[in-house]
């Protein structure tokens, strides 16, 4: 008998969950871990509509060692709605790595997947973060295939008092979002959004609710830009913290020595400071980073807006996540930044082979403050 089972977690595993993320932090050269307190379930409304945890129970000890989550949701593929899945959370005990656990795991998804809710996954794996990219994408048997699908890039902002910002001249007004605006910003989304290559397929029921995919995102930190009485852009500040964290587990050797010297010259030249280990970052998430055609002057219009209106606050850092075939990712390297870099990648089996090829070649989206 096999030495892991293999199961869906249920809410009674909560706790169990939150301890696997908390003690596998993402490899590299900043090693990560991200958490899920107080509730893991309660954090899960985010990932999608649809969603399954996956849960390796150790049967000599009966506790979980390792983790994985399967959601499928509506997004616009090549312009017209259409299910996509996504896989996230990818997480192994040390002590319990090997021993077949991979190939068995993938063997569960596989039958998960039986259920036909889709034929294409996306997920993401961290640029420097070797042994997943080797152990995920070597086309192992059983698992299915990864398609590099380009990079997505997060850039992270510093958000010191004291923020310097003028005016892109782009003859729009911006301003906060207010509860009766829904209407017209789900007439916007649904307006541009199919331009982007998966983007969500959201109802009125993802916005300024507990149980929506924005949960915790209030309407006044909602950006909206018009023009001419037209709403043509949305950017928000997502504040997860009380739900989601993100905590530095560990830096390299030389960084680590380091960082009290960086973080003195990163503050004269106003990039974000290294955090301390082992605390939460004090964050917040770009939300719905979208402008009508493209615009450039919008975005920059925004993003001023909400940096300006974030700095001196209690968050250090804004987080802007884009595909690098994203057009508005320009409007960001005008903000001295960090730069975090992970692959998207589309995995499917045979099944989902057809859907994949017929794929264009319109900008990807990935939601940061849902991956």
């Amino acid at each position: 008998m096999s030495r892991y089972r293999f199961e869906l977690a249920t809410p009674a595993d909560d706790g169990e969950l939150r301890a696997v993320l908390a003690a596998t932090p993402m490899p590299g050269s900043i090693a990560v871990s991200f958490h899920r307190e107080p509730s893991y379930f309660g954090a899960a409304v985010v990932d999608g509509r649809f969603r399954q945890t996956l849960a390796a129970r150790d049967q000599q000890t009966q506790r979980i060692v390792g983790v994985a989550s399967r959601s499928v949701g509506p997004r616009y593929v090549n312009g017209r709605p259409a299910d996509v899945g996504y896989l996230s959370g990818l997480r192994v005990l040390e002590g319990h790595r090997g021993l077949g656990m991979l190939g068995r795991g993938y063997t569960f998804l596989r039958q998960l997947h039986a259920d036909g809710r889709t034929p294409l996954y996306l997920t993401t794996i961290a640029s420097d973060n070797q042994p997943a990219l080797v152990a995920l994408t070597a086309g192992r048997a059983g698992l299915p295939m990864y398609h590099y699908a380009g990079r997505y890039l997060t850039v992270a902002i510093g958000l010191s008092r004291g923020r310097k910002w003028e005016s892109s001249g782009a003859g729009v007004e911006t301003r906060p979002a207010h509860v009766d605006d829904l209407p017209a910003v789900l007439d916007f989304i649904r307006r541009v959004g199919p331009q982007r290559q998966f983007f969500p397929c959201y109802e009125a029921r993802d916005f300024f609710s507990e149980e929506g995919a924005f949960r915790g995102l209030r309407p006044e930190e909602l950006l909206l830009a018009f023009r001419g009485g037209r709403l043509v852009g949305t950017l928000g500040g997502w504040d997860q913290q009380a739900f989601r964290q993100i905590v530095v587990h560990d830096y390299g050797r030389l960084r680590r020595r380091l960082r009290p010297l960086y973080n003195v010259w990163a503050q004269v030249r106003g990039l974000p400071r290294l955090p301390l280990p082992n605390v939460p970052i004090r964050h917040l998430i770009a939300a719905l980073p979208l402008v009508e055609g493209d615009d450039p002057l919008i975005f920059h219009e925004l993003l001023g807006t909400l940096v300006q209106r974030t700095s001196g606050g209690p968050w250090e850092y804004l987080l802007v996540g884009m595909h690098e075939s994203d057009p508005l990712l320009a409007a960001t390297r005008r903000y001295p930044a960090q730069h975090y870099t992970t692959n998207l990648y589309l995995a499917c089996w045979e099944d989902g082979e057809p859907f994949r090829q017929a794929l264009d070649a319109r900008p990807r989206y990935l939601e940061l403050g849902s991956l």
